[in-house]
């Protein structure tokens, strides 16, 4: 009987000691979440807002450190001769791809991991808007809808964009740019089918993913809670979209694409429906721009503005706007009517 007792007793004695370890444990966890907790919530979105572009200006110093290796050592390895390096940089595709995806890396992915790791270590995926939701795919087509019949209303302002007299600086800028890409182009004509694939992957996949993941999860999330105006961070972060492509004869263009996908992330909340309307941007103009070279067009001909008439130019703009509501804002507008619906109503005391 006393032996019975005695293991009753080292029992008792046993699972008090599990249940003081699972004590600890608990105010250890709580106690870290609450500190990542007032981390978030006691660091200001300036704050984070500086730690973003410190980043990417750090980046690129180490870009610029990284080009200048590079192009120190192909020079050696030319023997000296720089132009017949620049030449042989053209017609290399493995290389611009190699050079696209680091700089995409380095300047736009990394500054955001970096915010993501010092303010959002508990909730990176709600900070990413990661969300990979078969409602989502619906949403990045209706995105792609929209943005399709935005395009001659896009145009238009091409052409009044084109009248502007940016300084000899910026049109220079603009015309180096529009040479770069035409210079991409045209090696992966020289390349063939292999590479129309490889500009495909450093012209429109590597960078829908990088810039989307910049511009839209870091900069303009940061922005709205910085401003705490929404509608404010879609048109700040849509003029820095469009000017940091240094092309000022497009300005006005990327100002409208970086407003369409400002709108689309702010209310699909996902990052899907932009980085799939933002690759089908980039790899319809590029392709075309591909089969066009490869048939002989030059580059006048191919800088020809494209324009319909003002009437359907008009139908296709309210087109646009009516489908944004409907799938976008209207859709929102439910959801959150659904989930306040849904949320318990606190007891009245009579």
């Amino acid at each position: 009987m006393n032996l019975q007792r005695f293991d009753f007793v080292v029992i008792v004695l046993y699972f008090c000691h599990i249940n003081k370890l699972f004590q600890k444990a608990y105010r250890r966890n709580n106690v870290e979440s609450k500190k990542n907790y007032d981390m978030e919530k006691n660091a200001h979105p300036f704050k984070q807002f500086l730690v973003l572009i410190g980043s990417h200006l750090g980046m690129l110093i180490a870009l610029v450190v990284i080009l200048v290796v590079v192009i120190v050592a192909m020079i050696a390895g030319s023997n000296g001769d720089a132009q017949s390096m620049l030449s042989n940089l053209d017609d290399n595709m493995g290389l611009l791809l190699a050079m696209t995806f680091v700089q995409d890396i380095l300047l736009f992915v990394v500054p955001v991991l970096i915010v993501a790791r010092c303010f959002y270590r508990d909730n990176k995926r709600e900070f990413y808007r990661y969300d990979l939701s078969r409602s989502k795919w619906l949403l990045a087509l209706a995105g792609v809808a929209t943005y399709a019949l935005l395009t001659p209303f896009a145009d238009w302002l091409g052409v009044w964009n084109n009248q502007w007299d940016f300084g000899q600086l910026f049109s220079s800028m603009s015309e180096e740019y529009t040479k770069m890409i035409y210079e991409v182009v045209g090696a992966a004509v020289n390349a063939g089918f292999i590479g129309l694939l490889l500009m495909v992957l450093a012209v429109a996949v590597i960078p829908a993913i990088c810039e989307e993941l910049f511009f839209r999860v870091g900069l303009q999330q940061l922005l709205g809670k910085w401003f705490r105006n929404d509608h404010v961070a879609v048109v700040v972060t849509a003029l820095i979209f469009s000017f940091v492509h240094f092309d000022m004869d497009g300005f006005l263009i990327r100002f409208v694409m970086g407003m369409v996908l400002g709108y689309v992330f702010l209310y699909s909340r996902s990052l899907v429906p932009n980085v799939m309307l933002h690759f089908v941007n980039n790899a319809l103009s590029t392709v075309s721009m591909y089969f066009a070279l490869r048939n002989g067009k030059s580059l006048a001909e191919l800088e020809q503005p494209w324009m319909l008439h003002w009437l359907p130019t008009t139908i296709c703009t309210i087109a646009a706007i009516v489908l944004f509501w409907y799938c976008f804002v209207r859709k929102r507008n439910t959801v959150q009517q659904q989930s306040d619906d849904s949320e318990p109503q606190s007891p009245v005391n009579c």
